[in-house]
């Protein structure tokens, strides 16, 4: 650990290499083409400088309040130093494959609370549900109250496109919702983790009160554990916005909100294809006439599947102790190609 006034020094020994290296990525910026190849050579030694420099912070003080700024600095040099010469697609196709499993680790925290919380209200509803199948029927919406005694047969396969289309819309209209209740100070964003939780909680007590339904498992779990995970990541994400709200000293709030808000959404926005999945599963597999265990396996295998690709994310230790940057370049260019 470094003591708060050794850190001081040291961060004062190394400022004038910082302000200098930011001053060359700002000149590499205005004039790629037109900058002196000894001041290029000179971003490229700056810039492995103050690598050195956040990978010695890190391994030695990970609550530094220097880490963020440091580390923006850090990836902003990086992509003038390395700028991609790949088209929107390959580079989305890179961010895909890496980048978005990063910032996914990246905001693992927020992500986490999401999902516990969504655990633990869905487990007190069906608590709830169990212990009081008449009262917490109350809380669902009339057309479910009686699900413990419905019968689901196939869906015509005409049918099964219009209601995959429907379904995936309407969950990625949630997860937004979800990310942009951040703004809220994550109050909507918590409320929206709530009633899904609690309604999943109490529909599950009360078709499970009388005995375990291996059909309406068959009818949740297919789609279930990635729609849900997806949903814990937007409601993370959201979360995220509203910590750098509410914590976003010792920067400038407007700073510490437009870094984290760019991270969040584009995580926000990967979690579109999740549900789509979770949506063509829900339309074309959920309704047919597949056999209850066959349907029952599907959910555990997407989510096992998402972990895999997910896990990813997490970063190499590199020789020195520290984390690789996510290179910002990679994700911007990787936004820009979902705008196009």
């Amino acid at each position: 650990m470094i003591s708060t006034g050794s850190e001081r020094q040291w961060a004062a020994a190394r400022a004038p290499l910082w302000d200098e290296l930011a001053e060359l990525v700002d000149e590499r910026r205005r004039h790629p083409k037109a900058m002196d190849a000894s001041r290029i050579d000179l971003l490229c030694v700056r810039y492995q400088q103050a690598a050195a420099d956040l990978a010695v912070l890190r391994s030695r003080e990970p609550r530094s309040p220097l880490l963020p700024r440091l580390n923006d600095l850090v990836v902003r040099a990086h992509a003038a130093v390395h700028p991609s010469r790949g088209g929107s697609l390959r580079a989305l196709a890179g961010f895909l494959w890496i980048g978005y499993p990063r910032l996914v680790w990246d905001l693992r925290r927020p992500i986490v609370v999401c999902a516990s919380l969504g655990i633990a209200i869905t487990l007190v509803g069906f608590a709830w549900a169990m212990a009081d199948p008449v009262s917490a029927a109350g809380f669902l919406p009339p057309s479910v109250r009686d699900a413990a005694y419905f019968k689901h047969d196939p869906i015509p396969a005409g049918l099964m496109g219009p209601e995959a289309a429907g379904i995936f819309t309407n969950n990625i209209l949630v997860s937004f919702y979800a990310f942009g209740g951040g703004l809220t100070l994550g109050v909507l964003t918590l409320y929206i983790v709530y009633s899904n939780a609690m309604l999943l909680g109490v529909l599950s007590g009360v078709v499970t009160h009388d005995g375990f339904s291996s059909e309406y498992w068959s009818l949740i779990l297919p789609h279930g554990l990635l729609e849900l995970s997806a949903f814990a990541i937007a409601g993370g994400a959201g979360l995220a916005v509203s910590d750098a709200i509410v914590r976003a000293r010792p920067e400038p709030r407007s700073v510490v909100l437009r870094r984290q808000g760019a991270k969040a959404g584009l995580v926000a926005a990967g979690t579109v294809p999740l549900l789509v999945i979770a949506g063509l599963i829900e339309g074309f597999v959920t309704p047919s006439g597949l056999s209850i265990p066959v349907k029952l396996a599907v959910g555990p295998l997407t989510a096992l599947l998402l972990a895999v690709y997910l896990i990813r994310g997490r970063p190499a230790r590199s020789g020195n102790g520290g984390h690789e940057p996510i290179p910002e370049g990679q994700a911007n260019r990787a936004a820009n190609a979902l705008d196009g």
